[in-house]
């Protein structure tokens, strides 16, 4: 019969966890409690305390466990889990907690994790489910229309320009852009290179170009051509 039983949990703050997007939720979870032995005397003193956590009730494997030396007094302690071991865990599912103090072998039942004030908030802000956010730190996707009420800015980086990528209903997709150059490209499937694709407005490359220096002078070769002929022709019939 193991020595030492669990007596009273004060979970508060379980499951201020950190396995969600916003960085002032610290990555730990704030565990208080209270132990005693097999008569329910308080325990006091220095014990190694191991937390565990586990995908199943019963059974099964711990995916994640943590040892803490925890002075004890009047049986109560207080840990921060995840302050040794980072807590890279996905929560998004059911998980239980089970405990184990020195050598004693693991307390029974495990106790099952609840939702935080913090859990709560990052799962639906202002009635918003965390489903309909985008992040800018993974690919999202989300189904309906956008309405943006300003500018929709995209920067590029160090590995390219950004892109528009529009599809239709068959599933073709078309890439816009602006390269190097300032103009702006339209592609169907993604573009090898920068300058890949059709240019649907081209940047001017100066007041006059030379192309558009070249068709004036002609024009103006042809009026000249075309009055001087006037001009012989008139001469002519006098």
């Amino acid at each position: 019969m193991r020595k030492i039983r669990i007596g009273l949990f004060i979970i508060i703050g379980i499951l201020c966890f950190t396995a969600l997007t916003y960085a002032a939720i610290p990555r730990v979870i704030n565990y208080q409690g209270r132990l005693t032995d097999k008569d329910d005397n308080p325990l006091t003193g220095n014990f190694l305390v191991t937390f565990k956590f586990y995908d199943v009730e019963k059974a099964g494997v711990p995916i994640w466990e943590e040892g803490h030396i925890l002075n004890m007094k009047n049986g109560m302690f207080n840990v921060l889990m995840g302050s040794v071991k980072p807590l890279e865990l996905d929560f998004n599912r059911d998980m239980w907690l089970g405990m184990e103090v020195s050598s004693d072998g693991e307390m029974t039942p495990r106790i099952k994790l609840a939702s935080s004030v913090y859990a709560l908030n990052a799962k639906a802000i202002d009635m918003i489910s965390s489903s309909q956010l985008l992040r800018n730190d993974i690919d999202s996707a989300m189904s309906g229309s956008l309405t943006i009420g300003k500018d929709l800015i995209l920067k590029g980086d160090a590995t390219g320009q950004s892109k528009i990528v529009m599809s239709d209903i068959q599933g073709r997709e078309y890439y816009l852009w602006v390269d190097t150059m300032g103009n702006l490209r339209l592609k169907q499937g993604a573009p090898v290179s920068n300058t890949d694709g059709a240019v649907i407005i081209k940047e001017k490359e100066g007041p006059l170009s030379t192309h558009f220096i070249q068709n004036i002078t002609l024009l103006l070769l042809l009026v000249a051509i075309f009055i001087l002929a006037l001009i012989l022709y008139s001469s002519r019939k006098k």
